[in-house]
């Protein structure tokens, strides 16, 4: 842990080296068993290549990379389906071979992309819905009622909607607040109203995704450090607070912190370079000056860190939330911190 804390970049790489590794077992799998028409795969290989997955998800979520670590996860449903079908059809498990071709596709272009410190373009929520989408119709013949993120289904094909609420983001928002924390020489507190709020399952995800995506960009970028903080005048301890309501049909979530707020003249000049501005500077509204923040890639940071600057900020939190049919609006003030406000729809 304190090798972790010291030197993250080296932590960074211990990931990447572990990761090409896991990739490369999956590969092999792949490449085996397409050679011949038909193939079986054992229950000894099904529980290595799910403790594979889950060795991606967890390394992943830890070292905050929410889309390899949701691509994971939805490998490791394949997984689950293939322990829990004693004898599934050669054409499930081909569609199984190709899934899984385009999770090893996403992860490389993940990997080879944090190597390069290029943009990000591909969140794997395609592959992650081709995933689920099998897995909804595998062995039945029904078609799904509502939206495909709400759906799922049991093994014969009945329905289930499966929800759960916010309680398990709390520990993960701790974690990530100790470590860069330490890192980063800051102090921060962690708030959270509304963790017994329940949604479907993969909006919890999508939302859970977004907002520790917020969290370190705003430890990063927004929280000062604490002898900052003090000739400020503000209080030692950095804030960041998570609201969440769900009223009708719909989801709130606020995310706050008592940072140093926006910079909008950075953030025009990196619009400016980037070739992004449609007209004079002078007629951009603050909420259209913030918007830029959320287009992929868009940083103004010049250095890359184990946190940032790596091509990947707050256009996933814009991913996230538009996947869901939902909105994001930035509120900032300098010197005073900065507000996301979030609204989601829920169809029941």
């Amino acid at each position: 842990m304190e090798k972790f804390v010291d030197n993250p970049e080296f932590l960074q790489d211990i990931f990447l080296e572990e990761t090409w590794k896991n990739i490369d077992k999956i590969d092999n799998f792949i490449e085996e068993k397409a050679k011949g028409e038909e193939f079986f795969v054992s229950r000894e290989e099904v529980d290595s290549l799910f403790r594979t997955m889950h060795s991606v998800k967890g390394s992943a979520s830890m070292m905050g990379y929410p889309s390899i670590s949701e691509t994971a996860h939805s490998a490791e449903d394949l997984f689950s389906y293939l322990r829990e079908e004693e004898n599934p059809a050669q054409n499930d498990l081909k569609l199984i071979l190709q899934l899984l071709r385009m999770v090893s596709g996403f992860l490389k272009r993940e990997l080879r992309r944090m190597e390069t410190d290029d943009e990000v373009t591909d969140f794997g929520w395609a592959v992650v819905r081709r995933i689920k989408n099998f897995l909804a119709h595998v062995d039945s013949d029904n078609e799904p009622e509502g939206p495909s993120y709400q759906i799922s289904y049991t093994r014969k094909g009945k329905q289930i909607i499966p929800y759960t609420n916010f309680s398990t983001l709390i520990p993960q928002m701790e974690r990530l607040a100790n470590i860069m924390g330490r890192e980063l020489s800051k102090e921060f507190v962690v708030k959270i109203s509304g963790a017994e709020t329940e949604v479907p399952r993969d909006i919890y995800e999508k939302i859970s995704m977004a907002v520790m995506q917020m969290m370190k960009n705003s430890m990063d970028h927004g929280l000062e450090s604490t002898i900052v903080r003090e000739r400020m005048g503000k209080t030692p301890v950095g804030e960041i607070s998570v609201e969440i309501q769900k009223a009708g049909q719909r989801i709130f979530v606020v995310f706050r912190d008592d940072g140093r707020g926006l910079d909008k003249h950075g953030i025009l000049q990196t619009a400016r370079e980037k070739g992004l501005l449609k007209k004079p500077e002078e007629d951009y509204e603050d909420n259209e000056i913030f918007s830029f923040l959320l287009r992929p890639g868009f940083t103004t940071k010049s250095r890359a860190t184990m946190f940032s600057g790596r091509g990947v900020g707050l256009d996933v939190v814009n991913a996230a939330v538009s996947s869901l049919g939902g909105t994001v609006r930035i509120e900032s003030r300098e010197y005073m911190g900065t507000t996301f406000f979030m609204e989601f729809p829920v169809v029941a």
